[in-house]
């Protein structure tokens, strides 16, 4: 104990001199000679990372599939489309001189999308950008992002896809008659594709032809894209397009890509063909990685369930809104993932058009039609929107029959050259089972005060004065249709008969048949409502409505009782969804419901699709 007092005071005796001493006692600190001064080091040049990959949906929302479940798929969160627009369009104003454009990942763009993409990417070049492409595989889209590129480099043992568009249509005609299972129809127009489906084999040559030639119409403005990106006649490339697939040497003869590289990288890629001319360079990504969380199963699925909170940013900022009305449009009052019901949608527009910090509304719409008196409902509410503020309508990728329905307000119509659009005609549809319930051993008796009752048995066909009765409906809801696009297109009702009748166009066609005003897309819409509405500065720019969550998704989409209160409902939902067959879902949906009431549909095929 004496040693650690010993210790203790000799310490503290030592600090209180130090402290204590004389600063003026300190000795002089040798002079050293001035540091030599340093060169700056020279900066790197940096060139922008870009690696696109997925699928882009214009309204992207979370999502839960059985289906793709099976398929090997999953739930997730979708990427929004119009937020990759805004990543190329800010690589204008990025620092350094080259943009390094990764294709080597799948990228799923419709042509619709494909346009508002190129329009960006040309803003880059524009800017002084150089933009450098690389791919090892190239489907018809990788080659269409390339094209817009000022140098294309492709890995040696890659290979090419470059097909011309196609459509495919399934006919269940002769499914259903070995199931026992008969379709009645009424409908008015030759031309309406949504029908043959159904008491067709095959598609019949007049439509055939139709869409021939709409497709053509679409391919032309790929080829003069991709032509004129690569230096090369828009008949070469839909030659190339006929030989469709290419070695990499191949590829390289034909002018389709300009030097090949080794199988390395993308990064590696451009060290080798620009290593030389960048010098030194950092590579930045053009979407900066987010930091992983490391989260359990369980932590997981806490995120993925719970709810979105509500964004109040949006209130007291004047906004140009972008309303995207997308899926089938249905009558309905509960909101659905993939659908336009009737009143929810009804209220959004209504939210729109009393909200005071909207000045205008870009109205989108990728719809193949629906129920005719939803589409009715919807386009009267858009017409009392565009009474008080300006609203310029953009379509997507499909905007037929009831899509195009709720445009007829007699406001501007965008398109793009591959749009879908027009389907002027309308039908009604039932599934008459006797056949099925007869081998089944299943019968049914339908008592009522009158004949009426009749129509409601799915194990009898109609008696001629119903087929009538329902025809005459169907024709009343036609020359409604015709009457309201006339009067929106400022054209005659005979003018717009001579283009009804349910035929598709595509937009480039639509324009030339006064349907649509121009080709153009979001940003052009955009512009248009600036112009009317004139805002004094800046105004922000909103997407509405809000994407659905995964929790509302999944239960919208297992929960949906009134559509299918049976399991046999349920497993034809399945077959469809795997089959990729919506447009049949949406029917069987309605000839499963219970006290369905007799609907007529503005609908075209939702599964017809340009490939």
């Amino acid at each position: 104990m004496s040693r650690f007092l010993a210790f203790v005071t000799t310490f503290t005796f030592g600090l209180a001199c130090a402290f204590a001493q004389d600063p003026t006692d300190k000795q002089p600190a040798p002079e050293t000679a001035p540091a030599a001064a340093t060169e700056p080091a020279p900066q790197k040049n940096k060139v922008v990372l870009l690696r696109p990959a997925g699928a882009y949906q214009d309204l992207a929302e979370q999502s839960f599939d059985p289906a793709a479940l099976l398929l090997g798929g999953g739930g997730g969160k979708a990427k929004s489309f119009f937020e990759f627009v805004e990543t190329i369009e800010k690589l204008a104003k990025h620092e350094g001189s080259t943009v390094l454009l990764d294709l080597t990942q799948p990228v799923g763009l419709n042509q619709p999308q494909m346009r508002e993409v190129e329009r960006a990417m040309a803003k880059v070049r524009a800017a002084g950008k150089k933009i450098v492409c690389y791919f090892e595989n190239a489907t018809t889209v990788t080659m269409q992002l390339a094209s817009q590129c000022d140098r294309v480099l492709m890995a040696k043992m890659g290979s090419v896809d470059f097909k011309s568009p196609s459509m495919s249509v399934m006919h269940y005609k002769d499914a259903l008659g070995l199931l026992g299972v008969e379709v009645e129809m009424t409908r008015v127009g030759e031309f309406k594709g949504a029908v043959e489906p159904y008491v067709r084999s095959t598609m019949s040559e007049g439509l055939k032809k139709h869409y021939a030639a709409m497709l053509q119409s679409m391919n032309k403005v790929v080829c003069e894209s991709v032509g004129k990106g690569r230096k090369l006649d828009p008949a070469k490339v839909a030659e190339l397009q006929a030989q469709r697939m290419f070695t990499a040497e191949e590829a390289l003869a034909a002018g389709l890509v300009d030097e090949l590289v080794a199988y390395e990288g993308s990064k590696r890629a451009l060290d080798l063909a620009m290593g030389k001319e960048l010098g030194e360079y950092e590579l930045v990504d053009a979407v900066p990685k987010k930091a992983k969380k490391n989260k359990d199963l369980l932590s997981s699925l806490s995120e993925m369930f719970k709810a979105k909170r509500e964004d109040d940013d949006d209130d007291g900022y004047p906004a140009i809104v972008v309303l995207h009305l997308s899926g089938a449009i249905a009558d309905g009052s509960a909101a659905a993932a993939g659908s336009i019901v009737s009143e929810p949608s009804v209220k959004e527009i209504e939210a729109l058009t009393d909200d005071e910090d909207v000045k205008g509304v870009v109205v989108r719409i990728n719809s193949p039609g629906g129920s005719a008196t939803a589409s009715e409902a919807i386009r009267l509410a858009l017409e009392r929107l565009a009474a008080k503020k300006p609203v310029v309508f953009s379509m997507g990728e499909l905007a037929a029959s009831g899509g195009y329905w709720i445009t007829c307000i007699g406001q501007p119509i965008l398109a793009e050259a591959a749009t879908i659009t027009g389907s002027i005609g309308v039908f009604s549809m039932r599934f008459q089972m006797g056949a099925l319930m007869r081998r089944l051993g299943v019968h049914t008796d339908v008592v009522g005060l009158d004949v009426g009752a009749d129509m409601d048995a799915m194990d009898k066909p109609w008696s001629d004065s119903a087929r009538n009765r329902m025809q005459l409906f169907v024709d009343q809801i036609y020359d409604q249709f015709l009457g309201i696009a006339a009067k929106s297109r400022n054209m005659t009702v005979d003018s717009i008969r001579a283009v009804a009748g349910g035929r598709v166009w595509s937009g480039a066609q639509a324009v030339e048949l006064g349907l649509v005003d121009k080709i153009g897309g979001v940003e052009d819409a955009i512009a248009m409502v600036k112009e009317k509405c004139k805002p004094e500065a800046d105004i922000e720019i909103r997407h509405a409505p809000k994407a659905r969550d995964f929790a509302q998704s999944i239960f919208d989409q297992m929960f949906d009782a009134r559509a299918f209160a049976q399991g046999d409902a349920a497993a034809l939902a399945m077959i469809a969804k795997l089959s990729r067959l919506d447009g049949l879902l949406a029917l069987l949906r309605h000839a499963m419901a219970q006290d369905r009431p007799m609907t007529v549909y503005a609908l075209m095929p939702e599964d017809l699709r340009v490939r």
